[in-house]
């Protein structure tokens, strides 16, 4: 559970960052990077508006597990909040050529399950209500879908855009 909750902490997305440099996955990663800084944006209002005290702080036999309890609120999740965002966004661009390939399905699948795992982990590790993580996915999931679609939008409405997603 640590493992997973230290891969959904949002420093995968440095994993982008060579990826500006490849042509071909420019579009995408600047997109991925927009999208998870606005879901972060997002989180990081939010939780500074509800102030939720995590449960490791407010209810008592509870402790943080694996690691230091973190100092910010507990509602929305942010680790599922950023999880998703990745696993939507990547889904949905992954699945948006055609034809839908066995790599593209696998690999959204992969990223969704992930994703599952990320948001439970945060739960079992004492940091998080069931109900943030929740929302953190939710709230994730449909910034990734709408940053996807909207990058994608704009993708195939220029001369890059010819119905290939991948460029």
């Amino acid at each position: 559970m640590v493992m997973l909750s230290a891969i959904g902490g949002g420093w995968g997305m440095l994993a982008l960052a060579p990826l500006l440099f490849v042509a071909r996955a420019r579009a995408f990663a600047a997109a991925a990077a927009l999208t998870l800084g606005a879901n972060a944006l997002v989180v990081f209002v939010t939780k500074a508006i509800v102030g939720r005290p995590r449960p490791c702080a407010c209810v008592p036999g509870i402790e943080a597990l694996g690691f230091r309890a973190p100092t910010d609120g507990s509602f929305p999740s942010g680790h599922a909040a950023g999880s998703f965002a990745f696993a939507l966004f990547f889904s949905t661009w992954m699945l948006s050529r055609s034809p839908r390939s066995a790599f593209a399905r696998g690999t959204s699948a992969l990223a969704i399950a992930l994703a599952f795992g990320v948001a439970a982990s945060r739960v079992v590790l004492g940091v998080h209500f069931p109900s943030d993580v929740a929302a953190g996915a939710a709230l994730g999931g449909l910034i990734g879908w709408a940053g996807a679609r909207r990058s994608l939008k704009r993708l195939q409405s220029t001369d890059l855009g010819d119905g290939d997603a991948s460029r």
